[in-house]
């Protein structure tokens, strides 16, 4: 392990490529941004980030106004070529590849086939040491019908695999005043009835049960449970609790807030 920051740490991140267009004074341009991102919810902003070298922040600072598609993994030539070259060197929107759709809410034109793609209006500049961010706040949305699987761009650009198998239940117990025990867990999304089952396991793994809970919010489990009478708090350090679900493993964990 070292402290030292490798110069292509930036490429570790996994992001999806955003399509920039800028259209300002009869000008037209289209360039790749590999940072594009959603970055606040309501209002709805998006941000992208542009090199020193990057013309196309000129013409958006000009505008007032840009707009972004997030690229559809069938679009990975047309990503690498809008990177390639400037607005300077080639007027890139002649290019078959690159279809216009008509905006809506601003001036700027927004290209098509992408997962997504917003229209908009410049809110903020904000200079960084080498590059400079821009955040728009969204006033219109071009979302296909259908939309396509994602370009992924982690060092090279990835086409998207299939979901992430989650299996078990990720738990976590603290502690709290009153002799309460607050269990915090997620698990798989399933069908049917969302329960929970929690026990306490003594430093044996005898089980305590500490009852069945229904779902949270977005089908998680946050519950305060009574410690049975009793029990001393002292005595929970060395004490687990596992959580259970109908269909996922089991999860485990400490209980913080016990002096573990």
């Amino acid at each position: 392990m070292t402290r030292e920051v490798p110069g292509d740490l930036w490429k570790r991140l996994t992001s999806t490529v955003g399509l920039v267009c800028a259209h300002h004074d009869g000008v037209t341009n289209v360039m790749s941004a590999e940072w594009s991102y959603f970055v606040n919810k309501q209002p709805l902003y998006a941000a992208v980030v542009l090199g020193p070298r990057a013309a196309t922040g000129r013409i958006v600072e000009a505008a007032g106004e840009f707009s972004v598609t997030l690229c559809a993994e069938d679009q990975a030539g047309l990503a690498d070529f809008a990177g390639s070259f400037s607005v300077t060197d080639i007027d890139k929107t002649s290019s078959e590849l690159i279809r216009l759709g008509a905006p809506e809410a601003t001036a700027t034109p927004w290209v098509t086939g992408g997962v997504v793609a917003v229209e908009c209006r410049l809110r903020q500049v904000v200079p960084l040491p080498v590059h400079t961010m821009y955040l728009g706040e969204v006033l219109a949305a071009h979302v296909p019908d259908r939309p396509p699987r994602p370009l992924v761009k982690h060092g090279a650009m990835h086409t998207l695999g299939g979901p992430a198998r989650r299996t078990a239940v990720v738990a976590a117990a603290e502690l709290r005043h009153g002799g309460m025990l607050r269990v915090a867990a997620t698990g798989p999304a399933l069908d049917g009835p969302q329960e929970w089952r929690v026990d306490l396991l003594d430093a044996d793994g005898t089980p305590t049960p500490l009852g069945a809970h229904p779902s949270a919010r977005y089908e998680d489990l946050l519950v305060d449970i009574p410690l049975p009478a009793g029990l001393k708090t002292h005595r929970l350090s060395d004490h687990r609790v596992v959580v259970e679900r109908e269909g996922a493993e089991p999860g485990f964990t400490g209980i913080s807030g016990t002096g573990r």
